[in-house]
């Protein structure tokens, strides 16, 4: 495809021009947190942790995001999960019809609305859901394989207390949005 015609001349360009807004000056936490959840959404790594784990529907991605989602709510709404991959209701009907043919899916009452549906995990769909699991941890494993069992503790520590925070924003944006509960659970 050729160059089009109306473009900058690079000796117009001023370093300020080209530089980042956020980071320029070096790593810091607004552009890690970007990086990280650049990279964990990133189709690429997606993909490659759906190859480590063997998922049983390969390339269809939808259905390996609606999997993760039900890994960290347990049950689920079709709207929730809908929202949460960024499809459709209607998309998300096919999906779940997908993971029902697999064995991964159920369909059930909601035990809080008499009204509604929610979607969760069979005893195959867990298995599949735990191979996930130690998929993404044999991938991130390596990143603090130097990290000592403390700093790995404290870095826990701090993001829970951060998604914490955020989630203390008007509209509770983490819970809502991920459907995970970040409140501390009763003894």
């Amino acid at each position: 495809m050729p160059r089009p015609t109306k473009l900058t001349p690079p000796e117009v360009l001023r370093p300020e021009d080209l530089s980042p807004l956020v980071g320029a000056e070096g790593p810091d936490l607004s552009s890690a947190l970007f990086a990280l959840t650049t990279w964990g959404t990133s189709t690429r790594f997606r993909e490659q942790l759906m190859s480590a784990c063997d998922f049983p529907l390969p390339g269809d991605l939808s259905a390996f995001l609606l999997v993760n989602q039900l890994i960290y709510r347990g049950v689920a709404r079709p709207t929730d999960l809908a929202d949460a991959i960024d499809t459709g209701r209607s998309n998300v009907s096919k999906v779940v019809a997908r993971l029902e043919a697999s064995g991964l899916v159920f369909r059930a009452a909601d035990p809080a609305d008499d009204r509604a549906v929610v979607v969760a995990l069979t005893g195959p769909g867990r298995n599949v859901a735990r191979r996930i699991l130690a998929a993404t941890e044999a991938l991130h494993m390596p990143a603090v394989e130097h990290w000592s069992p403390e700093e790995i503790a404290i870095l826990g520590q701090l993001l829970v207390k951060l998604a914490r925070s955020l989630d203390a924003l008007p509209n509770h944006p983490l819970s809502s949005a991920a459907g995970v509960s970040l409140d501390i659970p009763s003894p």
